[in-house]
């Protein structure tokens, strides 16, 4: 083969490469299928979101800040995680807030075969439900986060065909990083305007009672902020009912 047409060859693979990389990571994208990520037509409301636990070291603080600001979150939880910690499941719902799947083992989707896809939700739902407590619905759908937000047009379709609807996001805070701190993820949340849905952790899927201080103590200062500019925070389910499936 000449360089030449190798080097269109490698340059169509990048593309290629990029393309679905691009469609099968950003949150926004809706190439691969229908995702809730922005639900733009919701007025002044913003629903934060809550990936990873449940956490025994920090979701019982984060559950007592949100009743002091008023305001409702939505919580996609681990399976296993759930499994140690139903009465943490419990005293969300109690709370008012609603509560997702985000698989029993926080897979790579994408990566794994439709029969465990199917597998891993299962056993993630009935975690919650061994807990008293059923999946917040969209629609008729059980809402689920795919883990890392990454998947194809297969894990789509095996998501819709088990009765779920994928929740994605529109603003992500990025307190994973080592380098997060308080100050950081207020810079990135507070940016949240109408319909937004924020990323944020109250977990993690390595370690079921991480420290993620710097995402609660956000979380405070980012609801003062933005309930004094007249913003409510509410249920990705209520968000959808204000605006209307996006």
């Amino acid at each position: 083969m000449r360089p030449a047409a190798k080097r269109a060859l490698a340059t169509a693979a990048a593309g290629a490469a990029g393309f679905a990389w691009y469609h099968g990571q950003i949150p926004t994208s809706q190439l691969y299928g229908r995702t809730i990520c922005r639900v733009r037509e919701a007025g002044k409301a913003i629903a934060l979101t809550y990936d990873d636990g449940p956490n025994p070291r920090e979701t019982p603080g984060l559950i007592e800040i949100l009743d002091r600001h008023g305001a409702k979150a939505t919580f996609l939880r681990i399976g296993r995680w759930a499994e140690r910690e139903p009465q943490l499941i419990r005293e969300l719902v109690a709370a008012g807030h609603a509560i997702g799947n985000h698989t029993h083992t926080h897979p790579t989707m994408p990566l794994r075969t439709a029969g465990q896809l199917r597998e891993d939700l299962r056993r993630c739902r009935e975690a919650v439900e061994a807990a008293g407590v059923e999946l917040a619905r969209v629609d008729g759908r059980a809402l689920m986060r795919p883990p890392y937000g990454r998947r194809r047009p297969g894990t789509l379709r095996v998501l819709k065909e088990e009765g779920y609807v994928p929740l994605l996001w529109s603003i992500t805070c990025y307190d994973w990083r080592r380098t997060a701190t308080t100050a950081k993820l207020v810079r990135r949340a507070a940016r949240a305007r109408d319909g937004d849905i924020v990323l944020l952790h109250d977990g993690s899927h390595t370690d079921p009672a991480h420290d993620r201080s710097a995402s609660i103590a956000a979380t405070d200062e980012v609801l003062g902020r933005l309930t004094a500019d007249g913003y409510r925070f509410v249920t990705v389910p209520e968000l959808v009912a204000a605006g209307g499936i996006p």
